[in-house]
């Protein structure tokens, strides 16, 4: 990949990351930023994560399920409401990819069903599914893009 390549593909896509265990967030933000060369925000606030959403436009979601004050799921239906008529030309909420520990999320299947939700993290994180995830996620939003 050049370097013009890398340039335009951080201004197309960028990443919102918010988990309360900062050592994730500092996987996540290593491993995305230099593994596939693309932005990343990476909070372990949710509410911080919440006003990011509305100060930039982000291409894909990756929240905590289980947060302190606000969980994953409440944060991204929030965003969900509000995000289209903050950005003109985007018509949808980006998608979402949640990180949990196996023994919190008893529902997973049921998560899944979801459209929005491209994937569940289950941690302990390897980067090798990290940057497998986000890869499907960025093939989908681009045939989404193709479609509109």
């Amino acid at each position: 990949m050049s370097a013009k390549e890398s340039i335009e593909n951080k201004d197309s896509f960028r990443v919102l990351a918010t988990h309360h265990d900062t050592g994730t967030l500092r996987l996540l933000r290593d491993s995305v930023s230099n593994l596939l060369s693309i932005g990343i925000d990476t909070s372990p606030s949710s509410e911080y994560a919440y006003e990011m959403a509305i100060k930039r436009p982000y291409s894909l979601f990756i929240f905590g399920y289980h947060m302190p004050n606000l969980n994953g799921s409440l944060l991204y239906d929030l965003l969900y409401k509000v995000y289209p008529s903050l950005y003109s030309g985007i018509r949808t909420c980006p998608a979402v990819i949640y990180i949990g520990e196996e023994d919190h999320i008893k529902d997973i299947d049921q998560i899944k069903r979801d459209a929005r939700v491209k994937d569940i993290l289950i941690r302990p994180l390897s980067i090798d599914r990290i940057i497998s995830v986000i890869e499907n996620s960025m093939a989908l939003a681009k045939t989404e893009n193709v479609k509109e």
